[in-house]
């Protein structure tokens, strides 16, 4: 029986043998998934839809008058793969105040185009923003707010998002 030396047989360098060894670039044929695209074009609308959570939340509910409120926003991918919306615009998602989006009564120049949300799986998207209880009334001008109670939102930017799940709202109080 012959016995034949590691080094000898060229073992250490017959990685194209181990099937779980990672190829190189210049051996690779076979072809990716873009999983993103994917899920797009197989998930249906409602489950892309009910699949992101969306939440607001500042660091009090009640504030003094003038003291800034910190908000926080997150977007979560709750399925274990990727997950693309439509929004309706290249700005993803909005917040407002009382309704007054990005805490402003002027129309916003946002490009009229269609783009995209993306999520990877199981991806949370963490915002935050700090709003001064001002309200912009023109291009110059900010108005404080009088004490009383605000509802602050956030939503993926879609003309649907309500009936779709993708706003979420909380409350907070300003005192005198």
């Amino acid at each position: 029986m012959t016995r034949k030396r590691v080094d000898d047989s060229n073992a250490l360098e017959r990685d194209a043998d181990d099937p779980f060894a990672p190829a190189s670039s210049a051996d690779e044929t076979g072809r990716t998934i873009n999983w993103d695209a994917f899920s797009h074009a197989f998930v249906p609308v409602a489950l892309r839809t009910r699949a992101v959570a969306v939440s607001i939340a500042t660091d009090r509910d009640v504030y003094e008058r003038g003291d800034p409120v910190a908000v926080r926003v997150e977007f979560r991918n709750r399925l274990p793969f990727p997950i693309r919306l439509r929004t309706d615009s290249p700005e993803r998602w909005v917040w407002a105040v009382d309704g007054a989006t990005a805490a402003s009564r002027l129309e916003r120049p946002v490009p009229d185009r269609p783009d995209a949300f993306s999520f990877a799986r199981g991806e949370r998207k963490r915002f935050s923003r700090e709003w001064p209880q001002r309200i912009r009334i023109a291009e110059n001008e900010w108005a404080p707010v009088d004490p009383g109670c605000y509802t602050l939102t956030a939503r993926v930017n879609r003309d649907d998002a309500a009936d779709r799940g993708l706003v979420a709202a909380t409350e907070i109080e300003i005192r005198e």
